[in-house]
């Protein structure tokens, strides 16, 4: 009966009763009966008994602390539980609080709107439906205004297109006269790079030649010196010979001897004398030969950078010619398109003014059907206004509950204080056990 009556309490505040708490009283009980019989039988002198009821005697009082601590964990958990519950009962109260005054004032701003609309009913229809007939006639003026532009643009574009033809009929034969005048040129300039080349090589076989010439004649006239002093050397010995007539070493043979090496040195004296005039005279004609043709190249550089300088000239003519018509022809072509892209930014910004017109239209229909809903249908607002009044008393009832939740939290908390206290002194040591086992058996070594 006395748990009945405490869960109809608790039902009764708004919270669940927790059948955990009853059982930890009834065993509280318990345990005070048996403390109550421990202090008799300790007073009529029961201490005097032997040694083994005094172990008994610790053994049971550390079953009774065993489960004093059970009793105070179990006390503290059903304490945590109970003020979570009163905390989510409170945290759903506030949240239905803020519901009931979000939807309250989104009804009251809506009450204000309509009333506002029929109070001023009819000057509201009179500015929306002359806000209507403006933008229609701003929209009709925006599109008959985007049609000329747009028939402007297709005009400018087709003189564009014919312009353009134009240009390039025009250009044609002057591009083909700068192509053909370009051509000229880069031959006539391919043409006298070869002509250099071809000259640098005659200047290097004119110095070859006279190198080769100056060689050559220096070798002749050295043979010629050496037959001559051969020469000298057997007439000396042979008129040695001739003078010491009768003697072993001047026999008529050897003399006889001595005087063909001197007629053979005589003969090749001679020959190496004639060798002298040829060598030179070829020598020369070599030299001679190579200069001619130096000359003759020489003379056809000139000319090639003659005609290269006037190809050159008359390309750069032909080109400065063409580019002034092309850029005469690009401007009036950009110009053109310039005024057609005027023509589109016009459009867009018609495109533009049409838009904004066709919104406020819209905006003013808007408007327009709904001051006539709100004016033909009074009985929408009038239930709008009691449906305020029904969230009003709504709201009124919440915030009531919820201060009582408020209250009822602020009081579990403070009578529970103690309990879950305990448990976290209980936890805090547990764990404090735990580490301690933890380092003795893993840590210590």
């Amino acid at each position: 009966m006395q748990r009945s009556k405490k869960r109809q309490s608790a039902a009764q505040d708004g919270f669940e009763y927790d059948d955990s708490y009853d059982e930890y009283d009834d065993e509280y009980d318990e345990y005070d009966e048996y403390n109550e019989y421990e202090v008799d039988a300790s007073a009529d002198g029961i201490e005097s008994e032997d040694a083994p009821g005094a172990i008994m005697r610790v053994g049971s009082s550390a079953r009774e602390a065993a489960g004093g601590a059970g009793r105070s964990l179990s006390v503290g958990f059903s304490a945590m539980r109970q003020v979570r519950q009163a905390s989510k009962m409170r945290a759903d109260a506030e949240a239905d609080v803020r519901d009931i005054e979000r939807g309250l004032e989104e009804d009251r701003d809506e009450l204000a709107h309509r009333e506002d609309v029929e109070r001023n009913y009819h000057e509201i229809v009179a500015a929306e439906e002359a806000e209507i007939e403006d933008a229609q006639q701003s929209v009709a003026k925006a599109k008959a205004r985007i049609a000329k532009e747009e028939a402007e643009v297709r005009r400018l574009n087709e003189e564009l297109r014919s312009m353009r033809e134009r240009h390039e009929q025009k250009l044609r034969p002057y591009r083909n006269l700068m192509d053909s005048s370009r051509g000229r040129s880069d031959d006539s300039a391919k043409s006298l790079a070869n002509v250099r080349r071809s000259v640098r090589s005659a200047e290097r076989a004119l110095n070859d030649a006279t190198k080769n010439r100056d060689v050559r004649i220096s070798n002749a006239h050295r043979a010629v010196d050496n037959a001559q002093e051969r020469v000298g050397a057997v007439e000396a010995e042979l008129e040695v010979m001739r003078n010491s007539a009768g003697s072993e070493a001047a026999t008529p043979a050897a003399i006889a001897k001595m005087e063909r090496e001197l007629s053979s040195n005589q003969i090749a004296l001679e020959a190496a004398r004639r060798d002298v005039a040829q060598v030179t005279q070829e020598a020369q004609d070599a030299v001679d030969q190579a200069q001619r043709r130096l000359l003759s190249l020489q003379r056809e550089q000139t000319q090639a950078e003659q005609i290269a300088e006037t190809n050159k000239s008359d390309a750069t003519a032909r080109k400065d010619e063409y580019d002034g018509l092309y850029r005469d022809a690009q401007a009036k072509e950009r110009a053109q398109e310039e005024e057609i892209k005027s023509h589109e930014t016009r459009i867009r910004n018609l495109e533009q003014v049409r838009d904004d017109a066709q919104d406020r239209l819209e905006e003013a229909q808007d408007i327009l059907e709904e001051a006539h809903q709100i004016h033909a249908h009074p009985e929408t607002t009038e239930g709008l206004r009691e449906r305020i009044a029904d969230e009003e008393a709504d709201l009124e009832d919440a915030q009531v509950d919820l201060e009582d939740l408020l209250q009822t939290e602020r009081e579990l908390r403070q009578a529970t204080r103690g309990s879950r206290m305990v448990l976290f002194a209980v936890v805090a040591v547990v764990l404090i056990l735990i580490a301690l086992i933890v380092w003795f058996l893993f840590l210590r070594g």
